[in-house]
């Protein structure tokens, strides 16, 4: 007689012993790192197969090293993903194989709320296709600094307001990172856009953002002088975002000439297009562009 199929949001309870592998704390610690991973992302970024991946995460969460989480489904559309998120057996671990001395879990901080959740996927998508996209054309993703790393010490700066007040207000991208290519580095802020915020207030943080690199605060954080901020629309209103694009396309343009404002929809983007082909438009500029380009030899 065939075993009834397990459920996933059950664990085994006397799973057997398992041998930790470097890579298993190579994803305990990505975990901890980017608050939540799916299982298609962990996959793409440490394993080779699916089957691999599937049985080493089910064994790090019947050991209790990870949590698993999974989104509200909405009638007919089918099933949520595979979400995992830190247990407190991985904090442990990360305390005393990498050095975490300041990590901290709590029972509560499991309970993450399903917009927090499908927030930090998206960030977390554009974050494998460019780690991928990096490794598939020999660039170095240098750092990747998550809201949480910026939030830790950041700057404000004093902005005058669609509404006519001024107000101190922080500069915290959902990340930042930098990438070396073509013997030059290339950094960026990314900022996810789900299209609840108002164009009014896109406005004040793009005001924000030019206040900060004008006033020589970012030059002085970054030890660069070069920026690109990178608006990802991930949305599912009619034209997948499309629309949404152009709106906060005009809406930088109105404010500033300033070449690195940069706009691309996620479900357009993937790991082949999302460096090195035109999937991306500049402010103050028509055509679709592409991101990291080889210098040009005359």
């Amino acid at each position: 007689m065939s075993q009834p199929k397990r459920k996933r949001h059950v664990r085994q309870e006397n799973p057997p012993g398992m041998v930790l592998q470097q890579r298993d704390i190579d994803v305990i610690e990505a975990v901890h790192r980017f608050r939540v991973l799916s299982q298609t992302q962990i996959e793409a970024l440490y394993f080779r197969s699916r089957a691999t991946a599937q049985f080493r995460l089910e064994k790090l969460y019947d050991h209790r090293f990870l949590e698993r989480r999974f989104l509200p489904v909405s009638l007919g559309q089918g099933r949520s993903p595979t979400l995992y998120i830190l247990d407190k057996r991985g904090m442990e671990l990360l305390r005393t194989e990498r050095g975490y001395d300041e990590i901290k879990w709590f029972g509560s901080s499991k309970d993450l709320k399903p917009e927090f959740l499908s927030h930090s996927l998206a960030i977390n998508d554009v974050m494998v296709m460019v780690a991928l996209a990096c490794r598939n054309n020999g660039f170095a993703l240098e750092q990747w600094q998550t809201e949480n790393d910026v939030k830790a010490d950041y700057d404000r700066v004093i902005v005058a307001t669609s509404g006519g007040k001024q107000e101190r207000m922080p500069v915290v991208p959902d990340s930042y990172f930098t990438i070396a290519a073509y013997e030059r580095r290339f950094p960026f802020f990314l900022e996810l856009d789900r299209g609840t915020m108002t164009l009014g207030r896109f406005k004040d943080k793009v005001r924000a953002y030019l206040t900060y690199y004008k006033s020589g605060a970012y030059q002085k954080r970054y030890g660069t002088s070069a920026v690109r901020l990178l608006s990802v629309i991930s949305t599912a209103t009619t034209g997948g975002g499309h629309k949404r694009l152009d709106n906060l396309k005009k809406a930088t343009e109105s404010l500033t000439k300033e070449p690195w404002f940069w706009f691309g929809v996620l479900a357009d983007l993937t790991s082949a297009n999302i460096l090195t082909l035109p999937t991306w438009y500049q402010a103050n500029r028509d055509e679709a562009r592409v991101l990291i380009s080889p210098p040009t030899t005359t």
